[in-house]
Parts: structure tokens; C-alpha cells; sequence
């Protein structure tokens, strides 16, 4: 509690914080017990809910906003998130959004605004701040550095292999522009039946002795054709062989929400297809830029680049929890 109210300020003093057991993945374990943050907020016309694995650089931050008469879910309700606006998707009782904290965000408060003229008749809005928690991604020294192929690393490349590359591009930035409507309603579960991590979320690391940019997601260490699932339904929205991430998956889960996976030895699935939660999508590979047999499993939300495993923690997605 005391380290939550060190990181945490609200514009409101008298917000309190509910730990929780969640699902954090970690290195030789399938589950680990790990405490999440809770924001609970009673307004007089509506509740508020945030949770996230901890409010931070790189992280994900679910809301849930209740309205306390159930005939104002159908009003017309704004929210924005650091300065850009945030869909929200009604529920039963509830609207639910995923706010990415990007991992470059500087140091300072984050605000939520909620806009509305049922909720605030006067002002019409509400804000609140939150304190991002201080976060320090690694850096990998250089006497460990990674050697991979000379052609992932140098600019001077073929033609053919230029264009092949541009062609990747494209389809990626195609990919990740989809727009379609929240696609689940539960929590989200981990990318293979056993969990061994390799490599953290936004780990800086040189190759061939050349800085190289921040690592987009986490490595899972798995043998060669080791089953793929899932991590939540969704449309694939790509699913093809690239230059850098070799057998490349990409699943839309609707309001901008991504999940995708590289390096696969064989992709089992097609653009178009329908897939859910826990559906083998794909098999552990070293295809691209990868040094032996792992998955990478990344996520985007709103052209965010997160910690996919600051979604799986997530444990109040299911509007009975």
C-alpha cells in the first residue's frame, strides 16, 4: 500500500488502492502470484475502475466506467488518454477501454479525461492524474552483444532484398491500420504451455557491434515446432514470411488492440481467419532475424507499442470479475 501511494496521486485525495491476486508471467513458471494496482473511484453518478500490473512506462492500464443508472450506458460518453482520444465499448453494465502508456513517455502526471452532460452537468468534464511509477529497462552491456546474420544488420543490400523489405513494411503498417470492434470479453492467457522468458520487454542490446533498437516485446524460449496459441480472439490480419521477424502472425482483437508473433517455424492460420482464445495459430521457430528457436510475442494498442505481459496480468476484463 505504501509503495502504491508513493507512485500513485489522484486529483482527489481520498482514491483508494485494492491489491489483488493476478497471472504475471515470469521466468521458469507458468503462473507466478503478483499484486496489481487498483484505482476505485466512486463518483456521484458513476464508478470508476483502473487496474494495471503497475502504472507505468510501457505498461497497459484497463478502465472500466459504471454508470449507477443503467439507462445512461447508452448516452454519449468521451474519454481521452494522454491527449488522444480513447474508444470505449459498451458493456451490460459498463464501458470498458485499454489505456497504452507508451515506454517512452517521459517522466510526469498522465491524464484521464472523462467528458459527459448526464455525469457533470456543470463542467461537463472530469480529470484525473496519475504518476507513472519509475521504470528502467535494460540495457545489455556490450561484451554481450548478439551476433546475428551480417545482412539483418547492414544497409547494403541487394535490390530485390530493398524491395522485399519495403514490401514487408507495407503490409505490417496495412496490418496494424484495422479497425474493427472489441473482439473478447474475457482475460487474456499465455502464448505457450510452458513459460520460460529469454528476453524482457524494451531491452536495449547491440548486434555485430551495432546499437540496435529497443526490443518491441518479450522472448519465450520453446523448442522447434512447439504449439503457438492464441492469446485472446481475434482476426489474423496478417500472417506471412518477412524479412526481420521471418514467419510473422498479427491478430486483430478490435479497438486497436494487436497482438503478433514472430520467428514461427510454420504459421497455421490465414488472413481472414476468425481465431479464439487458446487456438493454435502457429509453431516455435528461428525464422529472420533470431538466433535459435523462441517466440516473440509483441502488442500494439492505439500504435503503441506495450508489454504484452502487462495484458495477460490483466484480471478484471470480465465484467463478472
Amino acid at each position: 500500500m505504501i509503495r502504491f501511494l508513493s507512485f500513485i496521486v489522484l486529483i482527489l485525495s481520498f482514491v483508494r488502492a485494492v491489491p489483488a491476486e493476478s497471472r504475471e508471467v515470469k521466468k521458469k513458471s507458468t503462473k507466478v502470484s503478483t499484486t496489481n494496482y487498483f484505482v476505485k473511484k466512486e463518483e456521484k453518478n458513476f464508478s470508476l475502475l483502473m487496474e494495471a500490473r503497475r502504472f507505468g512506462r510501457g505498461e497497459v492500464i484497463f478502465l472500466r466506467l459504471t454508470p449507477k443508472d443503467k439507462k445512461w450506458i447508452n448516452e454519449s460518453f468521451k474519454v481521452s488518454w494522454l491527449g488522444k482520444d480513447v474508444i470505449l465499448t459498451k458493456r451490460e453494465k459498463s464501458m470498458v477501454a485499454f489505456l497504452p502508456v507508451s515506454p517512452d513517455t517521459p517522466a510526469g502526471a498522465m491524464t484521464l479525461e472523462i467528458v459527459s452532460k448526464i455525469f457533470f452537468v456543470k463542467r461537463g468534464q472530469k480529470q484525473y492524474q496519475i504518476i507513472l511509477e519509475p521504470t528502467k529497462f535494460q540495457v545489455i552491456k556490450k561484451n554481450q552483444q548478439i551476433k546475428v546474420d551480417e545482412k539483418f544488420v547492414t544497409k547494403e543490400l541487394p535490390k530485390e532484398t530493398l524491395d522485399f523489405i519495403q514490401e514487408c513494411k507495407t503490409a505490417k503498417e496495412a496490418a496494424f491500420a484495422k479497425q474493427s470492434p472489441l473482439q473478447f470479453a474475457n482475460n487474456f492467457k499465455n502464448p505457450l504451455e510452458k513459460i520460460f522468458i529469454t528476453s524482457k520487454f524494451y531491452v536495449r542490446r547491440d548486434y555485430n557491434n551495432k546499437q540496435g533498437r529497443p526490443h518491441g516485446g518479450v522472448d519465450f524460449r520453446g523448442k522447434t515446432g512447439t504449439p503457438i496459441f492464441a492469446i485472446q480472439d481475434g482476426v489474423v490480419v496478417l500472417a506471412r514470411k518477412t524479412y526481420y521477424e521471418g514467419n510473422f502472425t498479427i491478430v486483430d482483437h478490435g479497438n486497436k488492440i494487436f497482438s503478433f508473433y514472430m520467428h514461427q517455424d510454420e504459421i497455421k492460420v490465414k488472413v481472414g481467419d476468425v481465431v479464439k482464445q487458446g487456438q493454435i495459430i502457429g509453431a516455435v521457430g528461428t525464422t529472420g532475424m533470431s538466433t535459435g528457436p523462441h517466440l516473440h510475442l509483441g502488442a500494439k494498442i492505439n500504435d503503441t507499442l506495450v508489454d504484452p505481459l502487462s495484458l495477460i496480468a490483466l484480471q478484471s476484463i470480465a465484467e463478472s470479475n
